[in-house]
């Protein structure tokens, strides 16, 4: 699929997106996708763990429920050596379902909300 289709589908049904982490599921308050440079001249593996492209899709994502932040830790890489993948999914027309799978990068909290950075490995979509 296209880069510029799926944002446009990301940002149509973006009320419609859950987030699937350690097996808990939380809505998304917010979404976008934007795609970013990395500072590299050349696709690299960074630390022998995770390979950087020199652009990547971003997703950020808004939950509200602040209980998710518990699980976090779990899911970033330094704490752990490796990431976990975080889903982020949609019914989408026709039925179909679109997952975002996404690795945590950063993540920003206050009392009310809890923004999450990710980095977009793969896209599935199923009818």
């Amino acid at each position: 699929m296209n880069e510029k289709k799926l944002q446009e589908i990301v940002e149509k049904f973006s009320s419609d997106f859950k987030i699937l982490i350690e097996n808990k599921l939380f809505t998304v308050n917010e979404i976008k996708m934007l795609q970013t440079d990395n500072p590299l001249t050349e696709p690299t593996t960074r630390g022998g763990v995770y390979f950087a492209e020199m652009k990547e899709w971003k997703v950020e994502a808004t939950i509200f429920d602040t209980s998710i932040s518990k699980y976090l830790s779990k899911a970033m890489l330094g704490p752990n050596k490796e990431f976990l993948d975080i889903t982020l999914h949609a019914i989408i027309e026709n039925g179909h379902k679109i997952s975002l799978i996404t690795n945590l990068k950063n993540s920003m909290q206050n009392a009310s909300k809890i923004i999450l950075y990710l980095t977009l490995k793969d896209v599935i979509i199923e009818s």
